[in-house]
C-alpha cells in the first residue's frame, strides 16, 4: 500500500549557501520528521498563485498549515502591535487563500501555530497580538502547560480531554471565525484548538506537535491526517 503524501507548507526565506542569496521555498525540518514518523511521506508545497491552488493540491492526501511569523493585521482589520513582525504579505495572501480552499473542500488538515491563526483568520476571526508569556523556547519539546479538551471534540478522541502541549508563541486567537469551534483551552484562557463546522477533516492547533513526536499523543495528531474522511 502506497503511503500518503502529506503536503507541507512551505514560506519564502534568502539562503546563502552558495556565497550569493537565493530566494528559496523552505519548511522547517521537525514536520517532514514528524511526517515521517507518523508513516506518511512530506511533500513541500510552495507558494502559488491562488488560482493554482487546486491543481497544488491534487497529488496531496492532507495539508500540514506551518507556523511562521506574524500574519500582517490587516488582514482582519487591525492596526500592528508594536512586537508584531516578521510579516511577509505574499505568504498570507497564499496562506489565507490555501486555508479557505481547505475548509471548503474538507481536505484532511492539520493547522499549526501560525497555521491555525490563518485558518481562523481566513474565516473571518481576529488575533491577540503579542503576549510574551506564551513564547518558552527553553521548552520546545517538552510540557510547557496543559490545556482542557472538550469531552465531544474529535481531538479528544485522539489526546484524551487533559493534554500536555509546548508553547511558542507570541500570537493567539482572539475572536474566533465563522464556524470555528473552539475545542481546547489553556487555564488562563488562550484558545489552543480549534475545529470547523460543515469541514470535519479540518483541525487547527496552536502548539508545535511536530517538536514533540517522540511522544504518542501528539503524533496522533499527524497520524489522523491520514484516517480522516476522504475529501467530497
Amino acid at each position: 500500500m502506497a503511503r500518503p503524501l502529506i503536503g507541507v507548507t512551505a514560506h519564502p526565506a534568502l539562503v546563502n549557501d552558495t556565497g550569493d542569496p537565493l530566494r528559496h521555498y523552505i519548511a522547517a525540518t521537525p514536520y517532514v520528521k514528524a511526517v515521517q514518523r507518523a508513516g506518511g511521506v512530506a511533500v513541500i508545497l510552495p507558494i502559488v498563485d491562488p488560482d493554482d491552488l487546486e491543481d497544488l493540491l491534487r497529488p496531496v492526501d492532507a495539508v500540514i498549515i506551518t507556523g511562521g511569523g506574524d500574519i500582517g493585521p490587516a488582514a482582519y482589520s487591525a492596526d500592528a502591535h508594536p512586537e508584531t513582525g516578521n510579516v511577509v504579505p505574499e505568504r498570507d495572501v497564499a496562506d489565507l487563500a490555501l486555508a479557505r480552499r481547505l475548509v471548503e473542500t474538507d481536505r484532511p488538515t492539520l493547522a499549526i501555530c501560525r497555521g491555525v491563526q490563518v485558518l481562523n483568520v481566513a474565516l473571518g476571526g481576529t488575533l491577540h497580538q503579542h503576549r510574551p508569556e506564551h513564547m518558552r523556547v527553553d521548552l520546545y519539546n517538552q510540557v510547557a502547560h496543559r490545556v482542557a479538551v472538550a469531552a465531544d471534540s474529535r481531538l479528544a478522541g485522539l489526546v484524551g480531554t487533559e493534554f500536555g502541549v509546548n508553547s511558542l508563541h507570541h500570537q493567539h486567537i482572539a475572536e474566533s471565525g465563522d464556524g470555528v469551534r473552539v475545542v481546547a483551552e489553556a487555564d488562563d484562557g488562550t484558545i489552543e484548538a480549534i475545529e470547523i463546522e460543515g469541514a470535519p477533516n479540518v483541525m487547527g492547533v496552536q502548539w508545535h506537535p511536530e517538536m514533540m513526536r517522540h511522544l504518542d499523543a501528539h503524533l496522533a495528531l499527524f497520524r489522523a491526517l491520514w484516517g480522516f474522511s476522504p475529501p467530497g
